[in-house]
């Protein structure tokens, strides 16, 4: 037994200066280097090292290493390392999230490019862990450039105030708004929540669909609609059924 605990010590001891090892070339970017390390282990190893990769190194680095991590990442096992998304929540958190940078569009471009399943993937992960507007319309613009029809396929799949919005934007601003408003509406009331059937009811009110037949609490009057128009505090507002602060 004690040789038993003394082996065990020893393979923690080679696996903790494994993965040391990792974090080092990854943070100094030695992307051939990660490669050989990677390409010399055992499966069980590899499945140690793509894991402490996903959960522990990729959420300890700053944006641009990170989307430059992410993308060399991928480029080698892309099963493996897709989820490593993931990781952008403590970005999003610290308000340090930048889709915008070089890195995260050479990923994007190599995705669209390559594996379009995948990019995909990158934008219906990414959405949910998402803060603020301006995160979710970095994400759009960089990871969703097909069009608005398929910026509204995307945001329905979340359902928060902000991705709410940004769908509201995104119809407002298509020539045909209104008729895909109504099928977005009768999707969005399937989740059988309050913000739902308010979301629903805005979308009647601002887009004239008085076909769309439902029983809402939510009863916006015709002043209020203008606010809609002029930023997002009316359509907060709204959203959680308060009434909005409006000058008449």
């Amino acid at each position: 037994m004690v040789r038993c605990r003394k082996g065990k010590k020893f393979f923690s001891y080679i696996c903790n200066r494994i993965m040391k090892y990792l974090q080092h070339i990854i943070t100094e970017g030695d992307w051939q280097g990660l490669a050989a390390a990677l390409d010399s282990m055992s499966n069980m190893e590899l499945r140690r090292a793509e894991t402490h990769i996903r959960t522990t190194i990729l959420p300890s680095l700053a944006n641009n290493d990170f989307w430059d991590a992410l993308l060399h990442l991928i480029n080698y096992r892309r099963q493996a390392f897709l989820s490593g998304i993931l990781a952008i929540e403590h970005l999003a958190n610290d308000g340090t999230l930048d889709f915008n940078c070089p890195e995260a569009k050479q990923l994007a471009q190599t995705l669209q490019k390559d594996s379009p399943e995948s990019n995909g993937k990158i934008i219906n992960m990414s959405l949910p862990l998402l803060k603020t507007e301006q995160q979710i319309e970095g994400l759009l613009d960089t990871f969703c450039t097909e069009g608005d029809q398929s910026r509204v396929a995307a945001l329905l799949k979340v359902e928060s105030p902000q991705t709410y919005y940004a769908l509201f934007t995104t119809l407002r601003r298509m020539p045909e708004g209104k008729q895909l408003a109504k099928r977005c509406a009768q999707f969005i009331m399937k989740h059988g929540n309050d913000m739902a059937y308010n979301m629903a009811a805005i979308m009647k009110a601002y887009f004239g669909l008085d076909e769309l037949s439902a029983r809402f609490s939510l009863h916006i009057e015709p002043y209020e609609l203008s606010g809609l128009d002029s930023g997002n505090a009316t359509f907060y507002h709204l959203l959680t059924g308060r009434r909005p602060n409006v000058e008449i």
